[in-house]
């Protein structure tokens, strides 16, 4: 009788953990890591575009800056025109990474809040699983 007991009590404890809670938390905690990625993901892929066209209007400049002038005052104006437009093309590169970086913040920020929010939901439905178990289990063994 004792040794029923005492396997009674063993199958009693290893029912309090549900695996397949616990397999929830954990495909939750992988959903988020596969949305941070694919944040990440889209980020750089927007950032090499930002660097792929400033590229591209820093040698369309050099080009407009090494063409030949017909008279030699022009010279001087284009180098004017080439580092006005070399400015203007440095600030709007900063503005765009400036805001690629707020926005990516903010969705990173907005994910992992919910994603802490689905995974302390889950632990604590876990949890209070386990403890009704454990009540109903000291209740029968009572």
């Amino acid at each position: 009788m004792a040794k029923q007991n005492a396997k009674n009590t063993a199958t009693d404890l290893n029912n309090l953990f549900d695996p397949q809670g616990y397999q929830d938390v954990f495909k939750t905690w992988a959903g988020m890591n596969e949305r941070m990625v694919s944040l990440s993901v889209e980020a750089g892929t927007r950032v090499t575009d930002i660097a792929s066209e400033t590229a591209k209007d820093a040698l369309s400049n050099l080009r407009e800056l090494t063409q030949v002038r017909d008279e030699p005052a022009e010279y001087g104006k284009a180098y004017t025109d080439f580092a006005q437009k070399q400015a203007e093309l440095f600030t709007r590169t900063v503005q765009a990474y400036a805001n690629e970086t707020q926005k990516v913040g903010s969705e990173t920020a907005e994910l992992a809040s919910k994603a802490g929010e689905e995974i302390t939901d889950k632990v604590a439905a876990n949890a209070d699983s386990a403890a009704q178990k454990a009540r109903s289990a000291a209740n029968k063994a009572a």
